[in-house]
């Protein structure tokens, strides 16, 4: 395979075979695509592990497995669970059906427990309120009634514990979702662990608490209410359990903060261990549009605890088809054996006995293919990021001098080369990474985004080859169009390898002084690097030895960054259907498919400038990237399909009624109501579906109506509505529970201020907004302790946006605002605008037949969450 030119002899005597007029040896084309296949070779075996789970116990295998976790139980229970359809928080399904369930299947496994425990089992009815500081649209919580199913274990025969460790998941659902997975599967999960905890003969240190929450989807109510709880005192760490897909492995994906030793015992502890630093700070970053009880558990009660999700392929997350044959029993496996193993170090743990002292740094943490984990905390990771940086840097300035010596030239000759291959390395990478961002762009403005949204091997044709030709160009050029005599082309290809060793070096120490924990994914390429670096300079970069040396050095990081891509991919694609319409979701997968590409082939790109035909090696990848593009834009490229990867549309029936200041109707109309979801709503259904030629989009209404007069579901549909549309609708909706608003009075506090009072009564989810009209001051109010800051203003005007929702507790809840004013403010003045807000989520039964035929009209690759909704606008 390998073959010499035959003239311009000039090198040592140890030196054998033929040489090229660069005064090196070369090597065929075919080497280069069987080093390829290695790659993808690696690649697939790391995905079929990556797919491999435990098998699923079953109950035959019970008793030869004591104290294992059970999959077929958890299963069963789930299909109990979700045998009732949606459980959105306030309907009956989930408030007296779920509760009822859960309630029913504890105290029948503390029936059967050993009496080395003992069980205080409650549910939880809880009010309370919570504001949540998000940047543009900052929204108070407040809610009325929310149900939690509480589990505590003790040791039996002693005192109780003064130390608790808590579990918890969700079980209410969103609208129209069987919540199959989320958090169906966690349920279940956190079910069978108590199962299991109970039959265990000996008692645990410290209390364990279960927590079954039954309001989290609508703004984590469920985890607040237990924090209000009196026994979140003794509560001293938690292991949260949630789920944003269907099947595969669970995640760990937030720890601590600031209390390492928990991923000591997730290391000891956890038989299949997959959690990355990486998913946290991408998570915390808000990357990810979601949220999860962690925050409350954390940011409002103050406790560390650990964070785990189903998260890959989360296609069918949030919509009909998250039913259950899409949990497998392995995937209910792997999460059960580790999250029981862990639950049993933990409740020993000496470290929630005195939590206060292991405070400290957080953690850089990464499994290796899931078979072991690689832990250690922040400050370490400074160390090793330094260490390793500072070696790599004095090993390529070492590395010269062996060069210079054996080529017989100067050393500043050799390292003059290094800094000229350094700029054709930077430039080679800036261009391929400007052109597969253009690329993305393109894409977008042209209507052909997502096309990866189903086919995810689109993203190599589209991001990752133009990356790689522009990566591979570079080094060709300068090899073969600037020529020098007395320096060896595989020293010279070899000083390409250092100098992508020093971008990374360089990257590395950016993200460490910016103390970026996921700058491990940097330490580890070059930390291997520097391993093969070592060995060559040891056999003084012989000819071809040096490559096989390299090449056995990249094996790992090949391996981890395989597992890493799957990771990111599988995670980070299905999200583009629920994100912002406005963005550019081929900007995010291009950046990653960038990032990937960057790590899997910079040290071996370089090589194929030693190729004989070097072009044709070029060429199949140039190839490969038009005919990615050509299949991109036919039916292959389409992004949804039915079942499997749907488009998502949120459609509202909405009624409006609008007030003047007397109480008489100054205004009233219905219309359907599209909320936007990705790039493509509503394009793609604007010719199928018939009524959609009657839509428009909001327009000046926004500047008309306080929040364009539209009753969002959160606040942050606000932000949205340059994307909206909506069409005229001839019927009024129907509303089981109408919404009943009295306006019970206002009284004079002061000269300056005036209290107004109210009650409100209707279904489950409703909502206000409250905005005084300058120069009115809202300066007190009902909801909380005090008034937060205000959202996004309309019209030169504060916005304060409230959540509330009720549970079994469905009486009126009656509120209050004081708004200050100028001390002579005429009586008729107005002062405030007051919208009154109503989401019927679980009454889609209640479409009028209109509304069904618009919504039936949608294609069949459409998931449509389809309800109706009302608006009262007050001024007063």
């Amino acid at each position: 395979m390998f073959k010499s030119y035959r003239d311009k002899l000039r090198l040592k005597n140890e030196t054998s075979g033929e040489r090229d007029i660069n005064y090196g040896q070369t090597i065929s084309v075919v080497w280069g695509f069987i080093l390829t296949a290695v790659v993808v070779g690696i690649y697939f075996l790391v995905y079929l592990n990556w797919v491999s789970l435990p098998t699923g116990l079953t109950t035959t295998d019970e008793a030869s497995n004591p104290g294992r976790f059970i999959a077929q139980v958890a299963k069963e229970n789930l299909a109990v669970l979700t045998s009732n359809g949606p459980r959105v928080g306030g309907s009956p399904n989930n408030e007296v059906f779920t509760v009822d369930f859960l309630y029913r299947t504890v105290n029948e496994i503390v029936a059967e427990a050993n009496s080395a425990h003992r069980f205080e089992v409650q549910v939880q009815q809880q009010d309370g309120s919570a504001f949540f500081d998000y940047v543009t649209y900052p929204m108070t919580s407040v809610y009325q009634g929310v149900q939690n199913v509480l589990v505590k274990i003790t040791p039996a025969g002693v005192p109780e514990p003064e130390h608790y460790l808590m579990l918890s998941s969700h079980f209410d659902s969103v609208p129209q979702s069987p919540g199959a997975g989320d958090d169906g599967t966690m349920t279940v999960v956190m079910l069978e662990i108590l199962r299991q905890l109970s039959k265990d003969g000996t008692a645990y240190e410290h209390g364990i608490v279960f927590v079954f929450n039954g309001f989290e989807e609508n703004g984590l109510q469920g985890a607040h209410a237990f924090i209000l709880h009196p026994w979140w005192d003794r509560v001293r760490a938690f292991i949260n359990m949630d789920v944003a897909a269907n099947g595969g492995r669970e995640i760990m994906f937030q720890a601590g903060p600031k209390f390492s030793f928990l991923m000591e015992y997730y290391r000891d502890h956890v038989p299949h261990p997959f959690c990355t630093a990486v998913a946290e700070e991408l998570f915390q970053a808000d990357l990810v549009p979601s949220e999860t009880d962690f925050f409350i558990y954390t940011k409002m009660g103050g406790r560390p605890g650990m964070d785990f999700a189903h998260a890959t392929w989360g296609y069918l997350y949030h919509t009909a088809y998250d039913a259950l044959d899409t949990i497998p029993l392995e995937s209910l496996q792997h999460t059960g054996d580790n999250v029981l193993s862990l639950v049993r170090g933990l409740a020993n743990a000496p470290e929630l006995s005195d939590i206060d002292n292991y405070e400290g740094t957080k953690a850089v943490f990464f499994d290796f293919l899931n078979w072991f984990l690689i832990y250690y905390p922040d400050w370490a990771g400074i160390v090793i990021n330094s260490l390793m940086a500072a070696l790599g840097l004095g090993l390529i300035f070492g590395s010269f001098a062996i060069m210079a010596k054996d080529s017989d030239v100067s050393y500043g000759r050799v390292v003059g080369q290094f800094f000229i291959n350094l700029g054709v390395q930077l430039l080679s990478i800036a261009l391929g990474a400007g052109f597969s961002i253009l690329m993305a762009v393109i894409l977008n403005a042209a209507g052909g985004a997502m096309s990866w949204f189903t086919e995810s091997w689109l993203i190599f044709g589209l991001y990752m080859c133009p990356f790689l030709m522009c990566t591979v160009l570079g080094p060709l050029l300068l090899i073969r169009f600037y020529k020098i005599d007395n320096i060896l082309l595989q020293t010279r290809i070899n000083l390409f390898t250092l100098a992508q060793q020093m971008i990374f070096i360089v990257i590395l120490i950016v993200m460490t002084a910016m103390t970026i924990r996921s700058a491990y994914i940097f330490v580890i390429v070059v930390i291997f690097f520097n391993a093969t670096t070592i060995v060559n300079m040891i056999v003084r970069f012989r000819s071809f030895h040096w490559i096989y040396i390299h090449l056995i050095g990249q094996l790992f990081p090949l391996a981890y960054y395989s597992s890493f891509s799957l990771t990111t991919f599988s995670t980070f694609i299905p999200m583009q259907n629920r994100g912002n319409p406005e963005s550019n979701p081929e900007f995010l997968i291009a950046l990653f498919a960038i990032i990937v590409i960057l790590m899997m082939s910079s040290f071996l790109t370089p090589m194929v400038a030693m190729m004989r035909k070097p072009f044709i090696y070029f060429g199949v990848v140039a190839i490969f990237w038009i005919i990615t593009i050509i299949v991109s834009v036919t039916s292959v490229g389409f992004p949804y399909r039915a079942e499997t990867s749907p488009q998502r549309y949120y459609v509202f029936h909405i009624e409006r009624n609008f007030h003047h200041p007397n109480g008489t109707m100054r205004h009233s109309d219905t219309h359907f109501y599209i909320h936007p979801q990705d790039v493509h709503t509503p394009g793609y259904i604007m010719d199928t579906v018939s009524e959609m030629r009657r839509a428009t989009q909001l327009g000046d209404e926004c500047e008309r109506e306080l929040y364009c007069g539209i009753p969002f579901y959160q606040s942050y549909f606000h932000g949205r509505r340059n994307s909206a549309w909506w069409l005229p609708a001839e019927s009024h909706p129907t509303f089981p529970t109408p919404v009943k608003f009295e306006f019970l009075g206002k009284t004079s506090a002061s000269p300056n201020t005036t209290r107004y009072d109210f009650s409100v009564e209707g279904t489950d989810h409703m909502s206000f907004y409250v905005s005084p009209i300058q120069p009115n001051l809202l300066r007190n109010w009902s909801f909380s302790e005090e008034v937060p800051r205000s959202g996004y203003p309309w019209n030169g005007q504060e916005v304060h946006f409230v959540n509330y929702v009720h549970g079994i507790d469905d009486s009126p809840h009656r509120f209050w605002v004081l708004i200050e004013h100028a001390a002579d403010k005429p009586v008729d003045e107005l002062t405030f605008h007051l919208n009154i807000v109503a989401q019927y989520m679980h009454h889609e039964k209640y479409r009028t037949e209109e509304f069904k035929r618009f919504v039936d009209n949608f294609p069949d690759y459409a998931h449509v969450v389809a309800y109706p909704s009302y608006l009262e606008s007050w001024l007063f």
